[in-house]
């Protein structure tokens, strides 16, 4: 890459970084509108977002030493979670002696409602995009993604 082309990226970069936190700053009512929706506590939300991301699910201990939590502490979270349907406790399959929780379907929609509660990407604004802006910023999301996913252990 020669330094115009670095320098061009620099550029840019720096103006994207710019252009995202003024859209964040912009949609933080409705973003927040949608937390605020939730009936989990801090807590829970963190302890049922990790969830989410373990398929397998993880076990009142493995979450404690997560959270940095006492065993106690998290035993009450995980029935709080499992009294609103959002998480289920099942045998290890390993280790019939061993509880694994996991999120249930309930708490997955909860997540991604509260991480598709992000507006910038709803119909609304995107459809008053010029079809050739929309174009471009379809392009550029489907390349982000693809980087995002270059990077994780699983793709």
């Amino acid at each position: 890459m020669d330094t115009d082309e670095e320098a061009e990226r620099e550029t840019l970069l720096t103006e994207l970084l710019v252009i995202q936190s003024d859209l964040e700053t912009s949609l933080a009512p409705e973003i927040i509108e949608s937390v605020l929706t939730l009936r989990l506590t801090m807590q829970q939300l963190k302890v049922l977002a990790l969830l989410v991301t373990e398929p397998e699910g993880n076990t009142i201990q493995g979450l404690a030493r997560t959270a940095g939590v006492s065993l106690a502490t998290m035993s009450g979270i995980v029935d709080r979670l499992e009294s609103q349907d959002m998480v289920e406790r099942t045998v290890d399959p390993r280790d019939h002696r061993v509880r694994r929780v996991t999120a249930t379907p309930t708490g997955r929609e909860t997540v991604q409602r509260l991480l598709m509660g992000r507006p910038e990407l709803s119909r609304t604004p995107l459809n008053r995009l010029a079809l050739d802006d929309l174009r471009a910023l379809t392009q550029g999301i489907r390349a982000l993604l693809k980087s995002v996913q270059a990077d994780r252990p699983d793709h």
